[in-house]
């Protein structure tokens, strides 16, 4: 054979593999979306792959349910991409109800997801972290108890009592804290919108408050505006000192000397309600007899029940941590807190409050049970409402 035909039949032979590698291809289309789509439901390749795909195009939702396809589908990879991205679109909570359900389902085993990741969400196990109680140097007049459902929370509670510890003021008052309580935020269901107060199922601390040796809670869960109302003192679990000192002294009854909204300024603004730190329009001497001052104080108005038309008037002159959180606690204030806390008795305690729940459910054994508690606490509308 020449070398010339040798040549000539070694090309055709590759043009005529070439035409053979084409129409084999041709022959052989690629799955369409749908098709890969209903893949991605067993496939847990296919669904990461479509998630890393979203993703890319910023469908963020979209890839959200293909990465918790593959999560459920065995992709421990897919899970840890799931959990990120939808507390990054829907929040903590929602996240952990979404990992719970699972667990629920079958669809996830437990362990599946790290220790730390669910002491992140508020899923606790057996093995929870413990956080001492915290004892005044100068005796217990009040006694608070605290509760968080994240291990964020934890770590700032921790973080806050140490602060309480050194601060000179809060540390020289009869205040104790009880050892920190860990609840499932799932059980707690903690808000997570700025800009809004915190509410929380409060129900789900009833056998905590029953059991409890304690006249008030302290909640740090949630993301939003801080509270107290009801013996309930209601932080965010990214809160400062400051805004813990602020929200205690509301505790002691101390009112807030900015514009309160209508409703609040409803309730008050009141004829006849006497407040630490507040005199309303024309109540100075009923001021001075219920703290047993012989000189008037300082009035400086303010706009608290400017909304309920009555003019307010704190006692001193400077602006302080009630008109601004982040500001000083006065001497004056310190002292008025210091006097409240002899009398304890006379601030509700949340199990008044865990009564008044236990009848809207028409509970009336647990109402009595609470309201009981209360009045052995000292407060006298419990006894009230107890008497025959």
């Amino acid at each position: 054979m020449s070398l010339k035909f040798y040549r000539i039949t070694r090309t055709k032979s590759r043009f005529a593999g070439f035409f053979a590698l084409v129409l084999l291809c041709s022959c052989t289309e690629a799955p369409s979306q749908d098709e890969l789509i209903a893949r991605a439901q067993t496939e847990p390749a296919i669904a990461a792959s479509l998630a890393r795909q979203r993703l890319a195009s910023s469908e963020l939702e979209s890839a959200l349910h293909f990465f918790q396809l593959a999560a459920t589908a065995g992709d421990s990879d897919a899970l840890s991409h799931a959990l990120a991205l939808r507390q990054r679109l829907h929040g903590r909570l929602n996240t952990a109800i979404w990992l719970e359900q699972q667990w629920r389902d079958g669809s996830l085993l437990a362990d599946a997801v790290s220790q730390a990741k669910r002491a992140e969400l508020g899923l606790w196990g057996h093995d929870k972290p413990q956080v001492a109680a915290v004892v005044a140097s100068v005796g217990c007049q009040l006694t608070l108890q605290p509760v968080a459902s994240l291990q964020h929370g934890v770590v700032r509670w921790q973080q806050l009592v140490s602060e309480w510890q050194q601060d000179p003021q809060l540390s020289a008052l009869p205040v104790c804290f009880a050892p920190l309580q860990l609840f499932n935020s799932t059980a707690l269901k903690c808000s997570e919108q700025n800009g809004r107060r915190i509410s929380c199922q409060y129900q789900a601390l009833q056998s905590l408050v029953s059991a409890g040796d304690f006249t008030q809670l302290v909640v740090i869960a949630g993301r939003g505006g801080a509270s107290y109302n009801n013996g309930i003192l209601q932080l965010p679990d990214n809160a400062s000192l400051a805004l813990l000192r602020h929200e205690f002294m509301h505790v002691l009854g101390f009112i807030d000397e900015y514009a309160l909204a209508d409703s609040s300024a409803a309730t008050v603004c009141q004829r006849g309600k006497h407040y630490p730190n507040l005199v309303l329009q024309g109540d100075t001497e009923t001021y001075l007899q219920q703290w047993q001052l012989s000189a008037a104080p300082q009035l400086t108005a303010v706009d608290t029940c400017q909304a309920a038309g009555v003019q307010a008037y704190r006692v001193i002159a400077e602006d302080n941590l009630m008109r601004f959180y982040e500001l000083d606690l006065p001497v004056e204030y310190f002292a008025l807190a210091q006097q409240i806390l002899t009398e304890p008795q006379r601030l509700m305690p949340v199990q008044y409050y865990f009564a008044h729940l236990a009848r809207q459910q028409q509970d009336w054994p647990l109402w009595q049970q609470f309201m009981q508690q209360a009045a052995d606490w000292g407060y006298a509308e419990a006894s009230k409402a107890l008497a025959p």
